[in-house]
């Protein structure tokens, strides 16, 4: 049974896209709101998911 599969790599990038996304509503709208780490993060769960998911489609052991 493989333990890893594309799902996965989708949800991992997932989590981090819902979390930037959550950040972005609580700051509001203000002065002060942190536009760069809402950007980030949802740059960094796209990343993360493309990456593994290449990664599992390179392999076939795992």
């Amino acid at each position: 049974m493989r333990m890893y599969r594309p799902r996965n790599a989708i949800i991992l990038g997932a989590v981090f896209v819902i979390s930037g996304l959550i950040y972005l509503i609580a700051q509001g709208s203000g002065e002060w709101m942190d536009r760069a780490g809402v950007t980030l993060l949802i740059a960094v769960g796209i990343a993360m998911a493309f990456t593994f998911t290449i990664l599992l489609r390179g392999s076939g052991e795992l």
